[in-house]
Order: structure tokens, then C-alpha cells, then sequence
């Protein structure tokens, strides 16, 4: 959390008694005790990359395996293989499941997200376009049978592998992801756009009253449940078609929930294509709309403002990127959670809250070594309001002009979250 932010929230704290919650500690991360060598030869490890377009607009993945990759063979010396399983669009749910029948209390609510990440086949079941290209890259086969044609093919990869006969050079994705050694996911998404997570009653905590309100859902055909039922109660949704509204339909919670069954999948559902462990992150900060979604006098990308519990930074941000976090503390702390399952950074606010910096102090401080070829620091964003305008905006701070997307130096920040968090995991 940048200066500001911090004076500006103790300041805030101490004139209306406000109660605050600053990041959390640390969690513990001992090593996985994933060997350095296999049968005499360098430790093939493959990233799969899930998430967002942030996760490809600045490539954070190759900046992080080239980090990797330069760790001496003393401290490390595998070798690290990125595959990329990004798609655009709306996130969060569309990771959710591949396939939705119609009696699925679920049916309906795809209908919200952004129309290329979903298709119907001849029965009328809908199809997740995400899932369907996750299973095509790890087995090669698509689980919808052709059903949906907007579904992209595996991202192409060629990759470098080692056996006892040294290094070898492949093409295709299942191809090179069958001769990695050791399997990890990483997961950095978002719920944003179809069914937000936000701190909607304002009092600065989730809980009591954080579901998700109708005027927020795109697409009220999203509402129903399966034999008729509204899936509304009063303004608000019931997620699970139980016909009340309980822990269980909270915006955090239900999000909580697709994470998990993200990453159940990964580790269970693929067989000697699954992964061995998972890490999940929410989203960097981004601004995208967020005047047009949460106006007040002088709403700007570089106006500053007075932060609250409920909107806990000093610029116009989406929200929802924020409060995420909270569904990654939720996940981490289910009873019964597999114990594969890891919140990548150091805490589960590090990736928001260092974005944070680079859009207002910028960053000077990093965990990769320079030699690696990262910046030696960042500029703050708000470097490209000068007199009154944005200059060359792509060239300052962490996200290019629009304000959605990462530039280089984002990509950097965001492989040096990563790499940060993941390293103790590695020892």
C-alpha cells in the first residue's frame, strides 16, 4: 500500500472512528520439495497460465520463466516451460465448469458474461468456450464435440525439454506439455464485468448483504432458475435457486467457490495431464469506466480523491479488482481445502497493492535481480497527466493508456509478484 494511501486511511480512521482492515500477514509457504533433477537431467516444469487478457498484455508469464530459468543451478536449475490457457472477456465464472444442462441451478447465469465465452449444443446444454479450450490444450480433445466453434485452439508452444540425452526442441501444446516433468497452474482472474464481487453495502467489510445486486448483472436473462423460479429475492440474487439468501449466495463466497472448482479440476480431472499444484492471485489494479461506473465531482483518472473502507484508494479504480481479495481468503481457508492449493504472492493483497504503487509513487524495489533484465525502476502512472493532459501515456507506469491493460513495465511488476511469492515454494 502506497504512502498516500496509508496516511490518507490513518487519517481517515482517527477523525470517524473507521475501522480499517490494513494487509494481512504473510502465509506460510514451506517448499513443495519439487526436485532439481529427474533421472539425472535438469527438472522440466511447465506453468500453465490461466486468466485474464492482463495475464497476456505485457506478458507477465515469459518475464517470470525467464526469472526463473536465471536462477544458478545451485539455487535452482530447472527449467521452466510456459503454456499460455488465456482467454479475453469476462472472467471468474466461464472457469466455472465446462458444461451447464438445463437443470442446472446455474443454467441462466451464464447468460451474463460476454457472448463468445459461451455456446449451445444440439440438447440445449451450454458450454464454457474457457473449459472447452483448457481441455483441448492439456488432452488434445474437445469435451463439446464441436459444439462450440468459437472456441479457440490451444496456443501454439515450442518448447525446450531435457531427458538424459540433454535438451530437445517440440512443437504443439499437449506435445511439449506431456515431456514436463513437474505440472503447476497458475490462476490470475477476475469476476469483473458479468457478476462483480464489491463491498456493496459500503461498510468497509464482505459479508451481510454483499450479494449480487440486479442492477449490476448485465443480462437479466441471467436471473432465472431451472422450473420457473425468479433467482431473485428482493433486488439482490440467489445464487443457488434455494429460494433464500444465506452465506452461501455472498458475491465473495460464490467466487470463492469457482476458484476451487478451477483448481479441483486441475489437480483431479485431467490424469497424468492434471497439474501437481495450483496458485491462484487476484487481478493488478485497473481503472477501465470506473468514472462511468462510480461517478462523483471530479472523477478522473489522476484526480485524487479521499479513500473509505468501502473504496480504500486515493484514485478511481474497479472496485470489484479490489475486493476479489477477499474470495482468495475465503478459498484459502475452506475447511477441507486440497492441500495443493496456494495463494501465489507473498499475501493476498500483494498484487493489487503493488500495482497501487506503481500507479501513484512507482516502484523501486523488486525481487527479480536486474541482471534478468527488468527496469531498474517504474515510473508512476500518474507521471503522464502533465499540464492538465496525458502525454505519451503507454510510456509511464504499469498500464498502457487505457487503463485495462498492462504495458512491458506491467508485465515486469506482475512476474515480480509472482516471483516473489512463488520462490520459498521452490527452496
Amino acid at each position: 500500500m502506497s504512502r498516500r494511501i496509508t496516511t490518507l486511511l490513518a487519517a481517515l480512521v482517527v477523525a470517524v472512528g473507521l475501522s480499517v482492515a490494513m494487509p494481512p500477514a504473510a502465509y506460510a509457504r514451506d517448499s513443495l520439495g519439487i526436485p532439481k533433477t529427474v533421472n539425472g537431467h535438469r527438472t522440466n516444469v511447465g506453468l500453465l497460465i490461466l486468466g485474464h487478457s492482463t495475464s497476456e498484455v505485457g506478458d507477465y508469464p515469459t518475464k517470470l520463466a525467464q526469472a526463473l530459468n536465471a536462477r544458478p543451478a545451485a539455487v535452482d536449475g530447472r527449467n521452466y516451460v510456459v503454456f499460455r490457457v488465456i482467454q479475453g472477456g469476462d472472467g471468474g465464472f466461464l472457469w466455472n465448469k465446462a458444461m451447464y444442462a438445463p437443470t442446472d441451478p446455474l443454467y441462466n447465469r451464464i447468460l451474463a458474461s460476454n457472448p463468445l465465452q459461451y455456446c449451445t449444443d444440439g440438447a440445449g446444454n451450454r458450454w464454457s468456450v474457457r473449459r472447452v479450450k483448457l481441455a483441448r490444450s492439456l488432452l488434445g480433445t474437445d469435451p463439446s464435440a464441436g459444439a462450440c466453434p468459437n472456441s479457440s485452439a490451444p496456443i501454439s508452444v515450442t518448447c525446450t525439454w531435457y531427458d538424459s540425452a540433454g535438451p530437445h526442441t517440440s512443437t504443439g501444446f499437449t506435445n511439449c506439455w506431456q515431456r514436463m516433468d513437474v505440472k503447476l497452474a497458475l490462476i490470475q482472474d477476475t469476476t469483473n464485468r458479468s457478476w462483480p464481487v464489491d463491498d456493496w453495502t459500503g461498510d468497509g467489510t464482505m459479508g451481510t448483504g454483499d450479494y449480487f445486486p440486479t442492477n449490476r448483472i448485465p443480462n437479466s436473462a441471467a436471473y432465472p432458475c431451472p422450473g420457473g423460479a425468479s433467482g431473485v429475492v428482493g433486488t439482490q440474487i440467489d445464487w443457488n435457486c434455494d429460494g433464500t439468501l444465506t452465506v452461501a449466495d455472498q458475491s465473495h463466497r460464490v467466487y470463492a467457490s469457482w476458484l476451487q472448482s478451477l483448481s479441483n479440476a486441475l489437480l483431479n480431472d485431467f490424469g497424468a495431464a492434471g497439474v501437481q499444484h495450483v496458485f491462484v492471485t487476484q487481478k493488478p489494479l485497473e481503472f477501465g469506466g470506473a468514472c462511468t461506473t462510480y461517478t462523483e465531482p471530479g472523477c478522473g483518472l489522476h484526480a485524487v480523491r479521499t479513500p473509505t473502507p468501502s473504496r480504500p484508494f486515493d484514485h478511481f479504480y474497479h472496485p470489484w479488482v479490489y475486493w476479489e481479495y477477499r474470495a482468495v481468503e475465503v478459498l484459502l481457508a475452506t475447511t477441507g481445502l486440497d492441500s495443493r492449493i496456494h495463494l501465489g504472492p507473498t499475501g493476498s493483497r500483494r498484487m493489487w497493492l503493488r500495482s497501487d504503487d506503481c500507479y501513484d509513487v512507482g516502484i523501486t524495489t523488486w525481487s527479480i535481480p536486474a541482471t534478468v533484465g527488468r527496469p531498474a525502476t517504474i515510473s508512476a502512472d500518474d507521471n503522464e497527466f502533465v499540464g492538465g493532459t496525458e502525454s505519451n501515456p503507454d510510456s509511464f507506469g504499469c498500464v498502457n493508456g487505457d487503463h485495462i491493460h498492462h504495458n512491458t513495465a506491467g508485465g515486469w511488476l506482475m512476474a515480480d509478484v509472482w516471483y516473489e511469492g512463488l520462490v520459498p515454494y521452490l527452496a
